[in-house]
């Protein structure tokens, strides 16, 4: 549910969750549990989630969709990646926040051929330095990196901070 990663322990009844608490053996948690793990069960029955992968039917921002089965958002998301990944693996770019999956994520990344992933929250300053980025350039507004060849994303330089 975070990206503490805290263990849990789901007990069930009949087949659905009846309750959640702390797992007392995990090292991060010792099985203290938050008010948002505590709330998981609220999560998975919620009937604002979604039960199956959505097609966008109308225009981009109309919001209007249709539910498709597994196969085939699967298979449209292997002939759009397939695409690209033929042309050039680097035009793939992805940010996926604080998830809690970043080592499947980044590895994918590198699997697919494209350097452009960054996790929790984009350009921080941990992948700024590691793509060769200064603070100082980006706080100065600077458009380009130390070497002149990768452009600082726009919302590094309207960032200020450490």
């Amino acid at each position: 549910m975070c990206a503490c990663r805290c263990g849990i322990k789901v007990h069930l009844k009949d087949g659905g969750i009846r309750y959640i608490e702390g797992n007392r053996n995990h090292p991060v948690n010792k099985g203290v549990l938050c008010a948002k793990g505590s709330a998981g069960i609220m999560q998975h029955y919620s009937p604002a989630r979604l039960q199956k992968p959505l097609l966008r039917v109308g225009p981009r921002g109309s919001g209007e969709f249709k539910e498709i089965e597994w196969e085939e958002a699967l298979s449209t998301a292997a002939s759009w990646l397939g695409r690209i990944r033929q042309s050039d693996a680097r035009k793939l770019a992805f940010f996926t926040g604080r998830d809690q999956s970043q080592a499947l994520t980044g590895w994918w990344a590198s699997q697919f051929g494209t350097p452009n992933y960054a996790a929790h929250g984009g350009f921080c300053s941990v992948n700024m330095a590691a793509a060769g980025f200064t603070r100082s350039a980006a706080r100065s507004g600077s458009s380009a990196s130390p070497t002149g060849t990768r452009p600082v994303p726009p919302d590094v330089r309207r960032r200020r901070g450490p």
